[in-house]
């Protein structure tokens, strides 16, 4: 309808006043008073400038037998006749230039005189009955008709005060017309479009209809103004989205906006063949203008934010807020809530694979990004110490709508996350295929807003994870030939062109059967989405009335963002990870692998502590260092650190001293059956020894071979494999690399207060005389070491240790035992084993004195195994009959040594009674507050129990060292 006047698309029939004014308040007090009461008038008065209902009404014959009685030709408002419409009818302007003056401009209407008799009477039930009666008079100028207001607002003295006697009165019809166009944003004759305050603008000044005043039509006016103009922009708003911003979630915005536009335009266009008033017009107009308004503000609110996820938020806390205010608007708003979500949920379902993911996938290539999930490098300290990067998928926080719970936004996070490990490492699996999870029937994410669709989401949720499971399991019981079969028969059910073995007539048939199904239109093609049909139903079908109170028990949006994305997303999780589980246990050999960390890093094997304390202390075996001349005898040889002076050891000392230890120590978990092949048997894993990366003053501190930290530079090396990188984390390959190397200093220790003893008490010994301080240095430090060594060892390493061993067998039973609901069984997840993994290591660590807020304890500690390893160098120099200050640089003596000793361990021991009055030590909330995907784990006790206590009864029972005497 491009280049037609508005006028000429909405005409309307003669304007009749309806029997009920609506709400128009004027300017004066006259004014008022002529609206007062609400009488009915005489009879229907016809504006006599409006001739249109006349115009368009087929012409009567001039001649004939079908001509009209003289009595019944139409006249003027002049006594003239209407010209000859023979010919076709003539269109009028849509408004006069020059109106026709009224013949009552005379005030002596306002006396009481004969009158003629009208064309029409004002009827009533009194007059019939009771005849006598004399007919009652208007009693207020509004009550006489449009034709006695106008003439009465048209009056040089203007009796009624409303400044409207130079106003040019317009045909009603064609300015009604004007109006509704101008609502819909359409200019015409009377108003059109300024560029410049981008608004409309009255192209003719000073102008009104008949029956009301210029201050009357402006409230209609205003309104249709600002719906014009809020169109308008509105309009412009959908333009420049889908040309400069074509992000998904805005472009569902400014799709539903254009949805809207479109529904008040189609409802607009079919009204206006009923309106016949401006109070009609007014109560179409006015639930309009109040929506417009609402988008407009709205999308002033939206147009200042850069991320979809903060449009989702910005939209959803809008939502919130209509919930109680209007009715009309918050079901509006609820449906535009769940299209604009549409993009992010179809994300989302990609994601955790319950949408088959089309196009490019989201793989570990650095640069790309989705949403809330994006790859890039992350930055830690790894096994030897060094400071990498790892390309790895990374959670975006900023990206997740707010709206979006925490813990449902991290199990989808780790979903994904599990499934693309499972993906990448077994392709093959059933859960890897998009047609397994299709032919299950996934429910969609997408909004749920009242309790009957959440529980059909809960009921839909559970028959499809049941449907998965049982498919999961026949898969898995299959036999080989079964399996088989099932592979001819593939899970997915894609087309498959296959040309070679039909006949001519067979693929001619496939060809245009396939061009047929090309040919029809898409399933949702000129189909009404569920936003046009609430505003086609509820916006314009009815009355609008504003509601402000919705008495629907409906539940609370605390709770429909969980309700609505979380059964479906806590499902998905439990069946990834049941599946990944199963292969990490199972194929991937997770308790191996621990068991060599428990057998080396922790020096759970008594075997390997054995090989390793002879290979590096026992001055027995025969050197590693290389001499010229001097050829080697091929015995074992070690470092022999407590017997030379050359230190540190090259790495071929290292590599010939350290030879063989790992493999010939190792032994297998006792789960380890004969049926195990050979393969299988050995190191699960890459383990070796390898040298630590030290800063300077490390490396200085290392030279000396008497000092605590000679054996600093010497780590054990392992790389998991990879699908078990997300539970053996670099960050807990650190963790285990410092126990290592603290054990590693204890083991030193133990094999240096024994040879103390054995320096001292051996028969070979030339150690003329061992006085009394000697002696009780000597079996105080051993009392000290040992009961140090068993604490840290049994208590520190072994129990926490042995509560995760626990903890994973039920984690492996729960795996194989069969339930009859799925959504009832206790699935972990793999940042859940891997959180539980880091807090044990973190409760060892405690025990161990290794915190960052334990510092001052060791180093207390550090100290008193340094005065013991200065008393062993004295001790050794003595056996072998030499003097310890021979060289010139005398030492502290034996008593200077025993007093350190004896004072740093009071202090020590006051120190350990200040930290058993404590308690025990708070949880990392990191690792305390974990969740698993069907919510049903129990977060961990806020302190674990304080060991301490043992500490101090093996070290001093009967309070030896609270006395002060030497």
């Amino acid at each position: 309808m491009a280049g037609e006047d508005p006028a000429d698309v909405f005409a309307f029939p003669d304007y009749e006043k309806p029997s009920k004014w609506l709400n128009l308040t004027p300017s004066s007090n006259q004014e008022n008073l002529f609206f007062a009461l609400d009488i009915p008038k005489t009879g229907p008065i016809t504006n006599p400038a409006n001739n249109d209902a006349t115009a368009e009404l087929p012409q009567p014959e001039e001649h004939g037998f079908f001509k009209l009685p003289p009595l019944l030709e139409p006249f003027g408002l002049d006594g003239d006749q209407q010209p000859d419409q023979s010919h076709g009818p003539i269109l009028e302007p849509l408004h006069d230039t020059k109106l026709p003056d009224l013949d009552v401009f005379d005030e002596d209407w306002l006396q009481d005189i004969q009158h003629p008799a009208p064309a029409s009477e004002f009827k009533t039930w009194e007059g019939f009955l009771v005849t006598e009666i004399p007919e009652s008079k208007p009693l207020f100028i509004t009550e006489a008709g449009p034709e006695v207001y106008d003439a009465a607002m048209s009056l040089p003295d203007d009796p009624l005060s409303l400044g409207n006697t130079d106003r040019k009165v317009m045909q009603t019809n064609p300015f009604v017309a004007a109006l509704l166009a101008l609502a819909l944003g359409r200019g015409s004759v009377f108003f059109i479009w300024d560029e410049k305050t981008a608004s409309f603008i009255p192209n003719l000044d000073k102008m009104r209809i008949s029956g009301f005043s210029s201050e009357i039509l402006q409230g209609v006016l205003d309104s249709c103004l600002q719906c014009g103009t809020i169109t308008r922009s509105l309009s412009n708003y959908v333009r420049v989205i889908y040309k400069t911003y074509p992000s998904p979630v805005r472009v569902s915005l400014a799709k539903a906006v254009d949805t809207v536009l479109l529904v008040v335009q189609t409802k607009l266009g079919e009204k206006s063949r009923h309106i016949r008033s401006l109070l009609q017009l007014q109560s179409v107009i006015q639930p309009i203008q109040v929506i417009l308004a609402y988008f407009k503000t709205l999308v002033t609110k939206v147009v200042r934010l850069k991320l979809d996820e903060h449009v989702l938020s910005t939209i959803f806390n809008e939502t919130r807020t209509l919930e109680h205010v209007d009715k009309l608007l918050a079901n509006i708003m609820r449906e535009v809530l769940a299209q604009i979500t549409e993009p992010w949920t179809d994300l989302a379902g990609k994601w955790i694979g319950t949408k088959d993911e089309e196009g490019v996938p989201l793989i570990k290539e650095e640069g790309l990004a989705k949403g809330f999930v994006k790859v890039g490098r992350i930055s830690y300290m790894d096994d030897f110490g060094f400071e990498v990067e790892e390309l790895d998928f990374i959670f975006d926080e900023d990206r997740m709508p707010n709206f979006i719970p925490v813990e449902v936004a991290s199990i989808m996070f780790e979903a994904g996350k599990t499934l693309r490990l499972l993906r990448t490492y077994h392709p093959e699996h059933p859960l890897c295929r998009a047609s397994l999870i299709m032919s299950s029937k996934p429910p969609a994410l997408r909004w749920q807003f009242d309790w009957e669709t959440i529980k059909q989401l809960q009921e839909d949720v559970a028959s499809y994870e049941t449907s998965v499971t049982q498919k999961l399991r026949q898969l898995c019981s299959a036999t080989s030939d079964e399996l088989e079969i099932i592979g001819q028969h593939r899970l997915d059910d894609g087309y498959h062109l296959e040309l070679f073995g039909h006949d001519g007539a067979k693929l001619e048939a496939t060809l245009l059967a396939s061009m047929n199904a090309l040919d029809q239109p898409p399933d949702n093609y000129n189909k009404e989405d569920s936003l046009s049909r609430l505003l086609h139903n509820e916006l314009l079908g009815n009355a609008y009335v504003p509601d402000l109170e919705v008495v629907e028990f409906s539940p609370h949006w605390s709770v429909i963002p969980i309700q609505s994305f979380g059964p479906l997303v806590a499902a998905q999780a439990r069946l990834i990870n049941r599946e990944y589980m199963k292969l990490v246990f199972g194929t991937h050999r997770l308790r191996d692998h621990l068991a060599v960390q428990k057998q080396f890093q922790l020096l759970g094997n008594g075997m390997f502590c054995s090989r390793l304390s002879h290979a590096l202390f026992d001055p027995e075996l025969e050197t590693a260092e290389r001499y010229a001349g001097v050829a080697r005898q091929g015995g074992t040889m070690g470092l022999r650190l407590s017997g030379r002076d050359t230190w540190p050891p090259a790495s071929s000392e290292l590599r010939l001293a350290l030879m063989g230890v790992l493999t010939e120590s190792y032994l297998p978990p006792s789960t380890a059956t004969a049926e195990l092949d050979a393969e299988k048997q050995g190191l699960p894993s890459d383990v070796s020894f390898a040298v630590r990366d030290l800063s300077p003053e490390e490396i200085d501190r290392c030279m000396n071979p008497g000092s605590l930290e000679a054996l600093d530079f010497l780590r054990l090396s392992y790389k998991p494999p990879a699908p078990l990188s997300p539970i053996i984390s670099p960050i807990i390959l650190i963790k285990y690399d410092r126990i290592f190397k603290l054990l590693l200093r204890i083991l030193r220790m133990l094999y240096v207060v024994g040879q103390i003893s054995r320096d001292i008490v051996a028969r070979t010994s030339r150690w003329d005389h061992v006085d009394n301080v000697s002696l009780r240095f000597n079996f105080e430090a051993q009392h000290f070491v040992t009961s140090i060594s068993t604490y840290f060892l049994d208590t520190g390493i072994e129990m926490p240790w042995l509560r995760f061993q626990s903890w994973l067998d039920e984690v492996e039973a729960d795996l194989d035992r069969h339930v009859s609901k799925p959504h009832e069984a206790r699935i972990v997840s793999p940042s859940e084993l891997r959180a539980e993994h880091e807090r044990m290591l973190d409760h060892m660590m405690h025990t161990l004195l290794l915190r960052r807020r334990q510092q001052a304890v060791m180093k207390l500690l550090e100290d008193i195994f340094t005065s013991i390893l200065q008393f062993s160098k004295r001790t050794r120099l003595a056996s072998l009959g030499r003097d310890a200050d021979a060289d010139g640089a005398r030492g502290p003596s034996s008593r200077e040594l025993y007093g350190v000793f004896k004072k740093k361990v009071g202090v020590f021991l006051t120190v350990c009674r200040g930290l058993s009055e404590k308690g025990g030590h708070a949880v990392d909330a990191t690792t305390k507050n974990e969740t698993t995907s069907n919510n049903e784990r129990q977060p961990k006790a806020a302190r674990e129990e304080n060991t301490i206590d043992r500490l101090l009864m093996k070290l001093e029972m009967s309070g030896y060292y609270s006395q002060t005497r030497f």
